[in-house]
Formats: C-alpha cells, sequence, structure tokens
C-alpha cells in the first residue's frame, strides 16, 4: 500500500513540475531567447557625455541560441551607464537574455536583457539534491519528492486560487494542512508519530495565522509592503492583499513549525516504545523539556531568516537612521510586516510545544490501554 501511494505521488509531482516547466515558456508578442557573448568588439564612446546617465555603448558579437535565427551571430548593442547599478556586467562566453523585437518587413532586432542565471539556478538545486540523497539515502529521495509536491501545489493550487480572488488565508491554511500532510507521511509513513505531528504542525500555523491576522488588522495595515507592490497595483486588482501577510506567515512558518512537531512526537515514540508503563503526565512532561532545547534554537530561526531575506531594506533603515527617528522606523509598513511575520511565526513555534506533547500523551497511553486489555 505504502508503495503504491508512493508511487502515486511521484507520478503527480513530475506531472506538477512538467506543466511548470510548459508554463514558462514565451507567451505573448514578447519575445525573449538564449544567447551567448562571443566577444566585445567595439566601444562606443563618442556623443556620450553623461547627460543622459550613459557613459558610453559597448557592441558584442552574440550567437543566438535559440529561436527562428538559432546559430545566427549579431552584433548587440549595451549601454555602459555611469550609475552602476544600471548596468549589466557581461564578460565573453557568457550566456544572456536576449529580447527579440519584430518589425514588419525588416529583420529582428535584438537587445541584451540580463544575464542567463538558469545554469547556475540548476547547478545549486543539483548540488543540494545530491547532498540530500547521498547523506539521507532513501528517505532524502522522499524528502525531495515531497519538496517538489509541495512547491508542485503552491505555484499550480496556491497561487492561482489567490489570483482569482479566493481569500489568501484560508487558501494558505488548507494548503499548509495538505502540505504538512505529504511531507510527514512520506518522511514517517501512515503512523500515530506522524499523524501526531500533522496535528500539532497544523495547529502552530493556524495560530500563527490567527494571530498575524489580528495585529495586521489592529496595524491597518493595507499589504502593500513594497514600492515594487505599489508599481504594480494594477495587477492586485480583486486580490485580498491585506490577507497576504497572514498567509505569508503560514506558509513560511510551516517548516519550522513541522519540524518541531515532527522532532518531538519522533522522541516520545522512541519513549513509549522503551517504557510501556509510562504515564501521560511523565510523556507530556519528556515533552516540554525535549521542546524547551528546540525552541531555544528555533526561536531565533525564523527571525534571523526574515532579517536575512531583508538585509538589503535593513541595511538602508540603518543608514538613515538619523533622519528617521525610532517611532517613523516602526510604522513603515514594511518593517511592521516583518516583526509580525517573525514573531507570529515563532509564536506558532512555541505553541506547537505543548500542543505536540499534549497529543502525544493523549494518543500513545490510549494506546497502551488498548494493548493492555487486548494481551
Amino acid at each position: 500500500m505504502k508503495k503504491i501511494v508512493l508511487l502515486f505521488l511521484i507520478i503527480v509531482s513530475m506531472g506538477l513540475y512538467s506543466q511548470s516547466l510548459d508554463n514558462t515558456e514565451n507567451t505573448g508578442s514578447e519575445e525573449y531567447i538564449k544567447g551567448k557573448i562571443l566577444y566585445l568588439e567595439s566601444t562606443v564612446k563618442s556623443g556620450y557625455n553623461g547627460e543622459d546617465g550613459i557613459k558610453e555603448i559597448e557592441e558584442y558579437r552574440v550567437r543566438v541560441l535559440e529561436g527562428d535565427d538559432k546559430g545566427r551571430e549579431i552584433l548587440v548593442q549595451s549601454p555602459v551607464y555611469l550609475e552602476k547599478a544600471y548596468n549589466i556586467f557581461l564578460r565573453e562566453n557568457q550566456n544572456v537574455v536576449l529580447y527579440k523585437e519584430k518589425e514588419a518587413g525588416k529583420r529582428s532586432t535584438y537587445y541584451i536583457v540580463d544575464v542567463d542565471k538558469r545554469e547556475s539556478i540548476l547547478a545549486i538545486i543539483g548540488i543540494f539534491v545530491f547532498l540530500t540523497i547521498f547523506i539521507a539515502k532513501y528517505k532524502g529521495v522522499k524528502a525531495i519528492l515531497s519538496l517538489i509536491i509541495v512547491v508542485g501545489i503552491i505555484y499550480e493550487v496556491f497561487l492561482p486560487m489567490i489570483s482569482v480572488g479566493y481569500s489568501p488565508i484560508l487558501i494558505s491554511t488548507l494548503t499548509a494542512l495538505l502540505c504538512s500532510t505529504i511531507t510527514i507521511l512520506l518522511t514517517t509513513g501512515f503512523s500515530q508519530k506522524g499523524l501526531v505531528a500533522i496535528l500539532g504542525a497544523v495547529a502552530g500555523v493556524i495560530i500563527a495565522g490567527i494571530i498575524s491576522m489580528y495585529f495586521s488588522y489592529k496595524m491597518a495595515m493595507t499589504g502593500f509592503v513594497s514600492v515594487e507592490a505599489l508599481n504594480y497595483s494594477t495587477l492586485l486588482q480583486g486580490i485580498r492583499v491585506r490577507e497576504i501577510i497572514s498567509a505569508g506567515v503560514i506558509l513560511g512558518s510551516m517548516g519550522a513549525v513541522m519540524d518541531v512537531s515532527m522532532s518531538i512526537s519522533s522522541a516520545l515514540t522512541e519513549l513509549k516504545k522503551r517504557d510501556l508503563t509510562i504515564t501521560r503526565k511523565e510523556i507530556f512532561d519528556s515533552g516540554m523539556r525535549i521542546g524547551e532545547d528546540i525552541i531555544g534554537t528555533m526561536v531565533n530561526t525564523l527571525i534571523l531568516a526574515y532579517i536575512g531575506s531583508g538585509i538589503l531594506s535593513t541595511l538602508f533603515i540603518y543608514l538613515q537612521k538619523e533622519q528617521f527617528p525610532l517611532i517613523r522606523i516602526l510604522n513603515f509598513e514594511s518593517v511592521a510586516a516583518d516583526i509580525v511575520r517573525a514573531f507570529a511565526g515563532s509564536i506558532g513555534i512555541l505553541v506547537a510545544v505543548p500542543i505536540t506533547s499534549y497529543l502525544c500523551c493523549i494518543l500513545f497511553v490510549k494506546q497502551n490501554e488498548i494493548e493492555s486489555k487486548e494481551s
């Protein structure tokens, strides 16, 4: 039975993965294709005095690697700006992304819009997959499989449903429940240990979501926590942007809460196997003591994760600390949203400890009572 379910999940995950690849192909009138820089042919400085922000124009010989002009060598211009942040750093034998502009009756014109990062992305993912399987063996394969399924669910179910107007909080809660169930069942199989871990994880995640939702509304957050969100506000018509903060907390804390619940459930399962006479109070107390050690490191996990992901924004605030008093900084929506995410998620981790411990002491002792009656 387990092998059949595992095979089914593999087929589903591969289907989701292949569908996501198909969705990444070019759509519409714009066309972006892969090219390769052969060499720098010339640098044009004449006529560029910096008034328009351009220092000079570099002309690269580029080979087109995709599309109708595959194999064709073309000359592509790339401006060099005085402001280095606007520049694309190019070199020979580098793969780039070309934008193809079509004009009726004329040959297509190409522009370099970015460095093609896909090979590097695939390389770092490959290293991750190899080490996971090499170190964890068969469980590593199941972990990778669960990751593929989770990403597929988020990309193919969670995001599309939010985009058509469904509640992000409701959908993220259902997504967390489904993803937690799939991940833990693949890890532990159909067992009491896995059931307890799932219930503990879902409870912690839901509480984290409720807390984030309450404080998001109390702080009158709009959900537009970045300049990019404001710039693309027209794309967010019909989407409950205000709930996205809480949805992010639910999904963002899911992994850490699941880890805590699984660790406690697994440890208490082994404890119960060693001592069949153990009481409910002893199981609960043991779970709490184990949880204390886990909390010691896990409390920092989400907070450091959010600081790390927003390190540039944090740096901007630090550099402007003389211009803005603390009352202004803490009332930036982006800052307040990160604080809510980090601490609401950490609260989810904290409450998962007693909840999982309590579920263990209830279910495990009941199982002992049933087994003793049968014997």
